[in-house]
């Protein structure tokens, strides 16, 4: 069974031979290659050539084909400026003000030539056509609907619209998801073997709010993307997800990611091992300021509370750019033992 394959099937249910190692990790691919930020986050050769990288090094079963969250709204009328080796960093928000006016969104984007979409379109083709069915190829189509609205406004003030302008925010998050579903299908095109998307600033609105807004958007993209493209979808949410946990399932994902905030066993129980679960070693604590034999011990936490079905094992989010190596080696060598 080739990485590929392993994969596969823990997304499927299948039995595998060893638990599957599928990190989310971007930054920590600079480090090791000496590719610096604003390249990596603006040429589709760099951004494979670092994640290449990395695989070579560490030899885990997943390519992350991502960089910052900001792709979408970036093409969609924020601005943004590019360190020379930090991520992205908003300049403006298109949707600045006291309401919502959205004849300030660009819609109708072509991934293939608006933004910075086609930097992510070459990376995944050149690193599918590298690794062809040997490892697994993951692509980020950037964000859910709610964090593209969230990032076209600004947090706090969508928040407060919420409650003080549901109708706009309804109409947002509608055009947002068109954007969204035809960036997705654009990477399928390219060669990815999965796609997946963050939605995180909605697990700060509570249960409610998560249910009414964010909710209903992400069953849309998800049920749109695994209908076109056929291939898996990952939905992420950041923190402490465990209140939503039991509707991000119905969002009909193949695989969610879950976050150090979240009890693994009690997320397996929650999702009633229907689904394939991703996480959830602490990234900063253990794989970050932890010694390799930390890393090994949670992870293999992680694979117990599994009970050998249906876990990619990964950190809870990002690794950390200055991660020792030995300590992402450990959570490999973790997984290739258990």
């Amino acid at each position: 069974m080739n990485s590929y394959e392993r994969v596969l099937a823990a997304i499927h249910g299948e039995d595998y031979d060893h638990t599957p190692v599928v990190p989310l990790i971007i930054q920590n691919t600079l480090e090791v290659s000496g590719i610096p930020h604003s390249l990596y986050s603006t040429d589709g050769g760099a951004m494979a050539e670092s994640q290449l990288a990395a695989l070579k090094i560490y030899g885990y079963d997943s390519v992350y084909i991502s960089t910052d969250n900001a792709i979408l709204a970036e093409a969609m009328g924020a601005r943004l400026r590019f360190p020379y080796d930090e991520p992205p960093q908003f300049v403006k928000r298109c949707l600045e003000g006291e309401r919502i006016d959205l004849s300030k969104v660009t819609r109708n984007l072509d991934p293939k030539s608006d933004g910075r979409m086609p930097v992510v379109l070459k990376a995944t083709e050149i690193v599918k056509r590298e690794l062809d069915h040997d490892v697994f190829v993951k692509t980020n189509f950037d964000s859910g609907p709610f964090s593209v609205a969230c990032a076209l406004r600004g947090e706090e003030r969508f928040f407060l619209d919420l409650y003080d302008n549901p109708d706009a925010v309804w109409d947002l998050m509608v055009i947002a998801s068109a954007e969204v579903i035809k960036y997705g299908k654009a990477i399928a095109e390219a060669g990815a073997d999965a796609l997946a998307m963050g939605d995180s600033p909605s697990v700060l609105i509570g249960r409610e709010m998560y249910e009414k807004f964010a909710f209903p958007f992400e069953c849309e993209v998800i049920r749109a993307l695994r209908k076109e493209t056929g291939l898996p979808v990952f939905l992420h949410i950041c923190g402490n997800a465990t209140p939503i946990l039991d509707l991000m399932k119905e969002t009909g994902a193949d695989v969610l990611e879950i976050d150090y905030q979240c009890d693994m066993k009690t997320a397996f129980e929650t999702t009633g091992r229907s689904v394939t679960l991703e996480g959830n070693v602490h990234p900063t604590a253990v794989l970050l300021r932890g010694t390799a034999a930390d890393v090994y011990a949670e992870s293999v936490k992680c694979i117990q509370a599994s009970g050998g079905k249906r876990l990619l094992l990964s950190a809870g989010c990002e690794i950390p750019r200055m991660t020792p190596v030995q300590n992402v080696l450990a959570m490999v060598r973790a997984g290739r033992e258990n």
